[in-house]
């Protein structure tokens, strides 16, 4: 099968992917943290347990518990948070190098046309602000701390959209004329 179109080089297939799978990943341990792997609820847990077999603790002491059996799952979610960091300047510097389409689509043709571009760019424009966010949380003063938690947390929700989002665009393209676009972003071929 020969390459018809070659609009999904390697490299833009491997960044987009991943940086996919980093954010599957990163959204991941956010569910986990917020869902089973509550601090409140594995207190919970750890206390009913410990009663049955006559072991007292103290809400505090559960939730210390708690987030040290967490602790390591929340590290891999500040390493990915690190790995998407270098993905995002990596895709910043192929756009650079390798130019792209973008300044034209983003003023041609009808609403339809205009809208992919534009969330693309609010895409990167949101993914930019998380991880500037994560890394103020990480080695920015302490004061901004809090408030930089609450912003960040916030990523969550356009996060999810986004993908929502993107996959009802990829399912209006395989039914319109940019069928193939999933098969051209797996393997650079058309079909």
């Amino acid at each position: 099968m020969t390459m018809k179109n070659a609009s999904f080089p390697l490299a833009h297939r491997l960044l987009h992917w991943a940086i996919a799978f980093s954010m599957l990943f990163m959204l991941l341990t956010i569910f986990l943290r917020l869902g089973w792997m509550n601090k409140h609820n594995m207190a919970d847990i750890m206390t009913e347990r410990l009663a049955e077999i006559d072991v007292t603790i103290d809400e505090d002491q559960a939730i210390s518990i708690a987030k040290g059996i967490r602790s390591p799952m929340w590290a891999w979610h500040v390493y990915i948070g690190y790995v998407l960091v270098g993905l995002y300047l990596l895709r910043m510097l192929f756009f650079i190098t390798k130019g792209s389409n973008f300044k034209h689509d983003l003023m041609k043709g009808a609403l339809k046309e205009k809208v992919q571009p534009w969330s693309y760019v609010l895409f990167y424009a949101l993914l930019a602000s998380s991880l500037i966010s994560g890394l103020i949380i990480e080695f920015g003063p302490e004061k901004y701390k809090h408030s930089t938690e609450e912003f960040h947390e916030l990523s969550l929700y356009w996060l999810v959209l986004f993908i929502v989002v993107h996959f009802i665009g990829l399912y209006i393209a395989e039914r319109t004329n940019r069928k193939g676009v999933v098969n051209k972003m797996i393997t650079g071929r058309e079909e």
